[in-house]
């Protein structure tokens, strides 16, 4: 208990004492301190409301004892009898104060409450996501790895096929089962592990990586470009989009990064099929239909490693018919000369 919560309701009654005796020596001028107790305790109430049986005994007491003198002197003519409508007024201004008070307690607890259940199934799944693709990941590789014997062994024909297949969707398995390990993580707050990197020195670097994947060149757009984050979680994300431009979109693939006066703005087109708004805010959201291709695992990844850093992605059909990403993500100040290095490259 806070100190105001502990002299809230000793220092009140001293208060409303004050304030009765000046209504008995006050007489014709009673309705300031009549009106100064109610006010007080209303406001001692909103600071520690009070269990209802001791709540009503309360407003029983002080419309007693604020009636008895406003009756005194309007039995006296020194008021007139309707001021004594005031009593049961303020009684039932009060009790509706504390309606609505224990209705908006009700519903922050049940917000909380629902919070916190939220909170322990978040890391109920993380944990699960976690265990599960640790422990799936040795038999899967033991699999992978009898199944590429048998095919390389194998003087069968059909059999090697059959067991080429087997590998193929082992090695999507282990894909996904990487997947959902990165997608647990990326959540994950990114202030212990925040720092300035060069956002134009990353792009060049997943672009070189990703070269000999792609058909044509990936191009880069992107001056040194300073921006607060996990450099690892943002290789990540920058990865899941180039892989997804690389599967289903068609080259070249450009990679972007502007500087704003408050944001970074990081673009991934490329000249693909394209989706339409709907689509988009589906993969956002990790729902895929049957006749979609891929999990959509690694939009959600990208998603998540975003808003961790603070910021936005949407995704866009280009004038080309392809796809543009955007995400912005907050900026930081202008990298030095020293450490700006090279500026636009072309991989």
């Amino acid at each position: 208990m806070s100190r105001v919560d502990r002299w809230a309701l000793p220092l009140w009654a001293v208060f409303a004492t004050l304030n009765v005796v000046l209504m008995w020596v006050l007489p014709g001028a009673e309705t300031i301190p009549f009106h100064l107790v109610w006010i007080s305790l209303a406001l001692v109430y909103g600071v520690r409301p009070w269990p209802l049986p001791a709540t009503y005994a309360v407003c029983l007491c002080v419309a007693v004892v604020t009636g008895i003198p406003l009756i005194r002197h309007a039995h006296s003519e020194v008021i007139a009898l309707e001021e004594t409508a005031e009593i049961p007024l303020m009684s039932l201004l009060f009790l509706v104060m504390v309606w609505h008070v224990r209705r908006r307690t009700a519903a922050v607890a049940e917000a909380r409450s629902a919070a916190s259940r939220e909170r322990v199934a978040h890391e109920m799944t993380e944990r699960f996501v976690r265990i599960a693709t640790h422990e799936l990941r040795t038999p899967l590789t033991v699999a992978r790895g009898y199944a590429e014997m048998l095919q390389v062994d194998t003087t069968d024909p059909e059999l090697a096929a059959d067991a080429g297949v087997v590998v193929d969707e082992l090695a999507k398995l282990s894909r996904i089962s990487g997947r959902l390990a990165a997608l647990a993580w990326a959540h994950q707050d990114t202030s212990g592990d925040a720092r300035i990197l060069d956002l134009g020195a990353l792009l060049q670097r997943v672009a070189r990586r990703w070269a000999p994947v792609a058909d044509e060149a990936i191009r880069v757009e992107a001056s040194p470009t300073p921006v607060p984050g996990d450099e690892e979680r943002l290789e990540t994300a920058l990865d899941c989009l180039v892989e997804n431009a690389v599967l289903h979109g068609r080259a070249p693939i450009v990679l972007r990064a502007e500087q704003g006066a408050t944001s970074v703005v990081i673009e991934v087109e490329d000249d693909g099929p394209g989706i339409s708004a709907g689509r988009a805010a589906e993969l956002l959201h990790g729902s895929d239909s049957p006749s979609s291709a891929g999990s959509g695992l690694g939009l959600m990844i990208v998603r998540g490693i975003v808003e961790a850093h603070g910021g936005r992605i949407a995704l866009d059909p280009t004038p080309a018919g392809g796809l543009k990403v955007t995400i912005s993500l907050p900026g930081a100040l202008r990298l030095t000369t020293a450490q700006a290095g090279a500026g636009p490259a072309v991989i």
